[in-house]
C-alpha cells in the first residue's frame, strides 16, 4: 500500500476515535437513574436479620449527592412499606473513592454512597 493511501485512512481514524471518546466519557458523567445495582451503580439490599435490612445506593461521579440521598430514602421506604415505616440503625452517608481504569491512565474518582442498617416498623 501506497503513503497516500495509509494517511487517507489515518484521517478517517483520528475522528472516529475521538468521537468514540468523547462518547465513553460522556456516558460516564450521565447521572445515575433509580436503578437495581448494575455495573456497580445504583441500589442494592438484603435483609441482615428478620425486620432489619442493609441499604445502599452508589451513584456514579455525575450523580448528585442530593439525589444518592433521596433513592436511598426511596429503596428504604420501597422495602418497609412506606416513607414513615423505617427506623435508621445506622448510617454511612460518605462517598467512596475507587480507581476508575481507562485505556491509558488510573485516576481516582468519588462515587457518590449512602448505605445503612434500617429497621421496619410492624404494622
Amino acid at each position: 500500500m501506497n503513503m497516500i493511501g495509509r494517511a487517507e485512512r489515518t484521517r478517517w481514524y483520528h475522528p472516529l476515535t475521538a468521537f468514540a471518546l468523547a462518547a465513553l466519557l460522556v456516558g460516564c458523567a450521565a447521572p445515575t437513574p433509580y436503578q437495581k445495582r448494575d455495573k456497580g451503580v445504583g441500589y442494592h439490599d438484603f435483609e441482615v436479620r428478620p425486620g432489619v435490612f442493609f441499604v445502599s445506593f452508589t451513584g456514579s461521579p455525575g450523580t448528585s449527592r442530593g439525589a444518592v440521598e433521596r433513592f436511598w430514602h426511596r429503596r428504604a421506604s420501597e422495602i418497609c412499606g412506606g416513607p414513615d415505616r423505617f427506623t435508621i440503625l445506622a448510617k454511612d452517608p460518605d462517598g467512596v473513592t475507587v480507581l476508575e481504569p481507562t485505556a491509558n491512565v488510573l485516576w481516582p474518582q468519588s462515587y457518590p454512597r449512602v448505605e445503612s442498617l434500617i429497621q421496619c416498623q410492624e404494622r
